[in-house]
């Protein structure tokens, strides 16, 4: 990933699926790293970003609070500015649909392909899936594969996680409903 400056800054956070490192370039968040050992998480985005500080600023000050309300169950929508300029256009494609996907729901690789015109893709959606660098924000956990059957998930623990974060969500929905 090409980034536009040297002052990338990173923090990490605790929450219910793990740690969370959030990694910042010029204001805007470049990707979201988690899993359960704050160690490697730091290792992870310093071999990425060498340049990066351990440091707060306001945007992610803004994002820990915004993820801490969404684990509070009191945040459905992260309004948050991503950096996707660097990804492939149709990941940034699928992504953008993918941010529509409403709290509590879920939907398949072939209906995300279909919305993104491309209804044959769904292997393509996957892999832009699996290299989403901003999970939970951007909810890649509310993608299933066909028959509603939970398939990969780089993010935390993997199944474990995106089955905590799906049944989260649907006892948060539930309880409004």
């Amino acid at each position: 990933m090409t980034l536009r400056s040297e002052n990338i800054f990173f923090a990490l956070m605790n929450s219910p699926v793990g740690v969370i490192g959030l990694v910042e370039d010029q204001d805007s968040l470049v990707e979201i790293v988690f899993q359960s050992d704050p160690a490697i998480i730091r290792e992870q985005i310093l071999r990425q970003y060498p340049q990066a500080r351990e440091q707060e600023s306001a945007l992610l000050q803004n994002a820990r609070e915004q993820l801490h309300d969404y684990f509070e169950g009191r945040r459905r929508h992260f309004e948050l500015p991503l950096d996707m300029a660097n990804l492939p256009a149709f990941t940034r494609k699928v992504l953008t649909l993918l941010s529509g996907v409403d709290y509590g729901r879920t939907l398949t690789y072939g209906e995300l392909a279909a919305l993104a015109g491309s209804p044959q893709a769904a292997r393509a959606v996957g892999r832009a899936m699996a290299t989403n660098p901003f999970p939970i924000i951007v909810p890649c956990h509310r993608v299933v594969g066909g028959g509603g059957r939970l398939t990969g998930y780089s993010g935390g623990q993997g199944l474990s996680t995106k089955q905590w974060l799906l049944e989260f969500e649907k006892q948060q929905a539930g309880e409004e409903g």
